[in-house]
């Protein structure tokens, strides 16, 4: 149930790529968040979306994220969520939020261990095991798709029909 309720919210919520983040978040889908904030290179970064960054970071500072900022003590169990937050971190221009956020990872015990191993080990705790009915690269494809969709609406509502593909330029 939980798995089908995630899924559900998770297309409904990736119409706004920081909510879905936030979804990451609140599910513990901590991988899954720093996949998605990698994506966020591709999107048209506007003042609303650095807005909602921003808002996203004073969430976080809420009791309910308490979980989540705990679990930045436990480095080796949880680097894509410190490796997510700092992918926030360097979306954010030079701020409050930014200095906010900052300073709290600033206080992660050791940075050094944020190096995830790559192998056959088992999954870490922060993308949970017990989910392997989640298709998670399905669920990305999506997120980009829909994307790509509001890019191209506002392209033709800004009168710029025929946009060039960000990732051709690269």
């Amino acid at each position: 149930e939980s798995r089908n309720l995630f899924c559900c919210l998770y297309r409904s919520w990736c119409h706004n790529p920081v909510t879905t983040v936030s979804l990451c978040f609140l599910t513990q889908n901590y991988r899954h968040a720093y996949d998605l904030i990698q994506k966020f290179g591709d999107l048209e970064v506007t003042v609303d979306f650095l807005t909602e960054v921003d808002k996203l970071v004073q969430l976080i500072e809420c009791p309910i994220f308490t979980y989540l900022r705990l679990q930045l003590l436990d480095v080796k169990s949880h680097p894509y969520l410190i490796k997510a937050l700092y992918g926030l971190l360097m979306l954010l221009p030079q701020s409050s939020a930014f200095q906010l956020l900052s300073h709290r990872l600033q206080c992660v015990p050791n940075p050094e261990l944020l190096q995830t191993e790559d192998g056959v080990k088992a999954a870490p705790r922060s993308q949970k095991a017990d989910s392997p009915g989640i298709d998670y690269a399905e669920l990305l494809q999506h997120f980009e798709r829909v994307q790509k969709q509001h890019l191209d609406v506002r392209h033709q509502r800004s009168g710029r029909g025929d946009h060039p593909d960000r990732r051709a330029l690269l």
